[in-house]
C-alpha cells in the first residue's frame, strides 16, 4: 500500500474528513508536515476538501526558527495555499510550574484552535510518532490510555498519516522532489523521545520488521477497550447522579477500572486536572464513605452525607512569621 493509499485508508477507517470540509494542515516545515500538506492538496479534489495551512514560530532557535517560517511561507506561496502564521516569544510566556516544552505546546495548540475553528485541523503524526509515544508512556508507568498512542481523531483534530511510517514519508517526498527543513534538536539524543527514536526503535525493528503496523493494530484494539470503559464510566455517573452531586455509595461499588474513569470525569467537569494520585485519593474517600481533600487551589473533592461532589472555596494562607 503506497503513501496516498494509506492516507485514504486512515481517512476512511476513522471518518476523519467529509466532502465540503475545510482542512487546516499544521505545518512545521519538517518532512512529515510537508508530506501531509502536499498529500492533502493532491487529494483535495478526490476528497472534496479545501486546504490551508498554519505555522507557528516559537522563536526558540533564533535564525533557524525564522528560516523555518520563511520556508513554509515560500512553499505555500508556490502552491497557492493560504497560510496562517503566528510568531510567539514562548521563552517569556511560561506559567508557574510549566516547562518550556509544555508552554510551547500550550501556545501552539491555542493557535491551532483559533485558526481551525469550524474546520478540521490535520496534524502530521505518523506511525513512528505513535510508537514513540507508547514507549515513552510505558517507561513513565502508564495506564491503558497511555498505551493507545496518539488518537487518530480528537475533536476536530485529525491525523491522516497515522498509518504512514517515516520511511513512507521520505519516499513520498523524494518521489515528488520535495524539500524540507530539519530541526537540529531532533538529532540530539539528550531528549528521551530522541533516544527512543534513534536507539530503541531501530533495535526493535531488527526483531520485528513489521513493528509499526503491529503496534497500529495493538493501539486500535486498546483504544476500543478504553472507549468501552469510558462509556461505562459515563453511564455509571449518569446513573449515580443526584441533586448536588453523585451517590457516593454507588460510585464506591464500581469496578476499579470504571470507578477511576468516573472520578476522572468528575474532576474534568470540576475544572481539576486528574492525576493517578488525585484519583486514588478520591477513591479512598469513596471507600471510607466520608472525607474531603484539596487536589488544587480553591477546589475540594468531598464525600458527605452519601453525596460526592466538587466544592469550590476560597483558601487563605497565613504568612509564616519567623
Amino acid at each position: 500500500m503506497d503513501f496516498l493509499e494509506k492516507i485514504r485508508s486512515a481517512v476512511s477507517d476513522y471518518k476523519m474528513l467529509q466532502r465540503g470540509d475545510a482542512v487546516v494542515a499544521a505545518l512545521s516545515g519538517g518532512a512529515d508536515s510537508v508530506s501531509l500538506l502536499y498529500a492533502l492538496n493532491e487529494l483535495s479534489g478526490e476528497l472534496g476538501i479545501t486546504v490551508s495551512a498554519c505555522h507557528i514560530n516559537h522563536h526558540l532557535r533564533g535564525e533557524e526558527s525564522d528560516g523555518d517560517m520563511r520556508f513554509c511561507q515560500e512553499m505555500c506561496s508556490r502552491l497557492g495555499i493560504p497560510l496562517f502564521v503566528r510568531e510567539a516569544e514562548v521563552g517569556s510566556m511560561q506559567q508557574k510550574h510549566e516547562s518550556l516544552e509544555e508552554c510551547a505546546r500550550r501556545v501552539r495548540y491555542d493557535f491551532f484552535a483559533e485558526v481551525s475553528a469550524g474546520k478540521k485541523l490535520a496534524t502530521a503524526h505518523s506511525s513512528n510518532d505513535c510508537a514513540e509515544t507508547v514507549l515513552l508512556n510505558l517507561m513513565r508507568g502508564t495506564g491503558l490510555k497511555g498505551l493507545c498512542g496518539v488518537p487518530p481523531v480528537r475533536g476536530n483534530i485529525v491525523r491522516p498519516l497515522i498509518y504512514c511510517t517515516r520511511a513512507d514519508v521520505e519516499e513520498y517526498c523524494n518521489s515528488r522532489g520535495l524539500s524540507w527543513v530539519t530541526d537540529k534538536t531532533n538529532l540530539c539524543d539528550d531528549y528521551t523521545r530522541n533516544k527512543i527514536r534513534h536507539i530503541i526503535l531501530p533495535e526493535m525493528l531488527k526483531i520485528n520488521g513489521s513493528l509499526f503496523s503491529t503496534m497500529n493494530r495493538m493501539e486500535k484494539s486498546l483504544r476500543e477497550d478504553s472507549d468501552f470503559l469510558e462509556d461505562m464510566a459515563r453511564q455509571a455517573l449518569e446513573s449515580a447522579r443526584k441533586p448536588g452531586g453523585y451517590d457516593s455509595a454507588e460510585l464506591a461499588k464500581l469496578p476499579k477500572p470504571v470507578q477511576s474513569r468516573a472520578i476522572k470525569l468528575i474532576f474534568f467537569a470540576g475544572g481539576i486536572e486528574p492525576s493517578a494520585l488525585r484519583i486514588n485519593t478520591a477513591a479512598d474517600i469513596l471507600a471510607a464513605g466520608r472525607g474531603k481533600f484539596n487536589p488544587c487551589r480553591g477546589k475540594f473533592f468531598v464525600v458527605k452525607r452519601g453525596t460526592a461532589y466538587i466544592e469550590e472555596a476560597e483558601q487563605h494562607y497565613r504568612k509564616h512569621e519567623a
